[in-house]
C-alpha cells in the first residue's frame, strides 16, 4: 500500500510539474532556444554566453530597475560581439584587451537600456496554432528613450522569421530564450540609437544675399550647435530633425561653403553662391555660348517660361540619350572645388554633366526630381580632373534615363 501510495504522489507531482510547464501566460509549447520558467534577467544573469552584458547592468547601476517581475524584451549583443565594439571604441585595457570598466557609466547606462523595451513579451519564431505578442517590423521604445527623447527609436526588422536591428545587415543569431516575465532575443550586433552626424540634402536657394532667410533641408539635425557659413556662426531656427532656418550673415559675399555642426558630429557642405558664373540671365554678357553642338533634340538659351532666378534660363528639349555641348570662357580648375547649377525636369530623369569631355567616362551623372528646381553641386573631384588641363572652358550635358522630357537650366557657375 504504501509503495502505491507513493507511486500515486509521484504520478500527481509529476502531472502538476507538466501542468505548470505548459502554462506561460496560456501558451503552452511557445518555447524558445531553451525552456526555463526564470525571469528574463534571471536567463541573462545564467547564460554563460552574455556575461559581459550582465556585467554591464551592473556596472551601469540598473539591476533594480531590470531585476523585477514587470514584462520585458531584451535585445542582447553575445560577448564576442560586445567584446568587439569595446575593441573598436577605444576600450581596451594596457595589455590590449577589452574592458567594459571603462566605459563611462553613463555612456554604459545608455547602452543597456537601449537594448531593452519595458511593459512587452515579444519573441520572433512563430509557432503554429499558438497566438502570441511576437515582434514585427517596426519601431520600439526603449528604456534609453524614456530616459534621453533625443535619441531614436529601435528600428525592428523581421523578415520570414529572421530578425534584424538598429538597421544592421546581420541576423540575430535565432536564438530567443524566454522567462516567465519576457523574452531575451540574441544579437549579432550592438545597438546606437545616437543620432548621427547631421545631413544636408539641400538649400532652398542656390544664391543669397546678407539677411536673406534660407531652408536648409536634410536629416538627423539634432541638437544643433551651430551653421557656418564659412568660418561665420549663422542666426539660425531649428525647425525639426530635417529642417532649419537660417539667417544669411551680414558679411555675405557672393558665395559660402555652408555646413551644420550638432552635438553628434559636422554635416557634409552645402553650397551656395558661386565664384564664377557661367550663366545666369546669359553667358558673360552674351545672350548664347561662344559655341555649341548638340544631337537630338533643341535648346534655348533664353527662355521665360521657368527660371530659378532672374529673367531666362536655358530650356532642353530632350530626346533618349541627347546631348548638349556648351562653350564658355576659360576658367582655371585649381581655383574651384564645385560645379554648380540648377535644373529643373518635367519628368523625374537622370543627366549625366561633365567639364572639359563628351565622353560618359568623363562626367557624372545625376538624378533629377520632377516639378522642382534641383540645386546641384558636383565636386570636381567627381569630373575627373585627372583628365582635364589647366583650365576647361565648356559644359556637356547627356540625357542618361532614356527617357524623352525637358529640362530648364540656370545658374551655372564655379565655387
Amino acid at each position: 500500500m504504501k509503495i502505491l501510495y507513493k507511486l500515486k504522489q509521484i504520478a500527481v507531482c509529476a502531472f502538476l510539474v507538466a501542468l505548470a510547464s505548459s502554462c506561460d501566460n496560456d501558451l503552452p509549447g511557445v518555447g524558445g532556444a531553451e525552456q526555463n520558467y526564470n525571469t528574463a534577467y534571471g536567463l541573462i544573469k545564467a547564460n554563460t554566453n552574455l556575461l559581459l552584458f550582465n556585467k554591464a547592468i551592473q556596472l551601469a547601476g540598473l539591476e533594480a530597475t531590470l531585476n523585477t517581475t514587470e514584462d520585458f524584451t531584451y535585445f542582447v549583443p553575445a560577448d564576442a560581439i560586445l567584446e568587439a565594439y569595446l575593441v573598436k571604441n577605444g576600450y581596451v585595457n594596457a595589455l590590449g584587451y577589452p574592458d567594459i570598466t571603462l566605459v563611462p557609466v553613463n555612456d554604459l547606462k545608455q547602452i543597456v537600456l537601449s537594448h531593452v523595451v519595458k511593459g512587452v513579451k515579444k519573441r520572433v519564431g512563430k509557432l503554429a496554432g499558438v497566438t502570441a505578442d511576437y515582434l514585427e517590423t517596426g519601431e520600439l521604445t526603449t528604456l534609453a528613450n524614456a530616459a534621453n527623447p533625443d535619441l531614436y527609436l529601435l528600428s525592428v526588422n523581421v523578415t520570414n522569421g529572421v530578425l534584424k536591428v538598429n538597421g544592421s545587415d546581420k541576423p540575430a543569431t535565432g536564438l530567443d530564450y524566454y522567462g516567465t516575465n519576457g523574452f531575451v532575443n540574441v544579437l549579432d550586433n550592438v545597438i546606437s540609437l545616437s543620432p548621427p552626424a547631421p545631413v544636408v540634402s539641400a538649400l532652398s536657394q542656390s544664391f543669397a544675399s546678407p539677411g536673406d532667410v534660407v531652408t536648409i533641408t536634410g536629416s538627423h539635425f539634432v541638437k544643433v550647435k551651430s551653421v557656418k557659413f564659412g568660418d561665420t556662426e549663422a542666426v539660425f531656427k531649428s525647425i525639426s530633425k530635417t529642417e532649419i532656418e537660417v539667417t544669411v550673415p551680414a558679411d555675405f559675399g557672393s558665395y559660402a561653403l555652408v555646413k551644420v555642426q550638432t552635438e553628434y558630429g559636422t554635416s557634409n557642405i552645402a553650397t551656395i553662391g558661386v565664384k564664377f558664373l557661367v550663366y545666369g540671365d546669359n553667358f558673360s554678357g552674351s545672350p548664347a555660348p561662344v559655341s555649341t553642338w548638340q544631337w537630338g533634340g533643341s535648346e534655348n538659351f533664353q527662355s521665360t517660361e521657368n527660371v530659378s532666378r532672374g529673367t531666362y534660363s536655358i530650356k532642353r528639349t530632350t530626346d533618349s540619350w541627347s546631348g548638349l555641348y556648351m562653350q564658355y570662357n576659360a576658367v582655371n580648375v585649381a581655383d574651384y572645388g564645385y560645379l554648380k547649377l540648377s535644373i529643373y525636369a518635367t519628368v523625374s530623369t537622370r543627366v549625366l554633366f561633365s567639364i572639359g569631355g563628351t565622353n560618359d567616362d568623363d562626367g557624372k551623372a545625376i538624378d533629377i526630381k520632377a516639378g522642382e528646381w534641383n540645386n546641384i553641386s558636383i565636386p570636381i573631384s567627381d569630373l575627373h580632373p585627372e583628365k582635364l588641363g589647366t583650365t576647361v572652358n565648356s559644359l556637356f550635358m547627356k540625357e542618361y534615363s532614356g527617357l524623352p522630357g525637358i529640362i530648364y537650366l540656370d545658374d551655372i557657375g564655379f565655387l
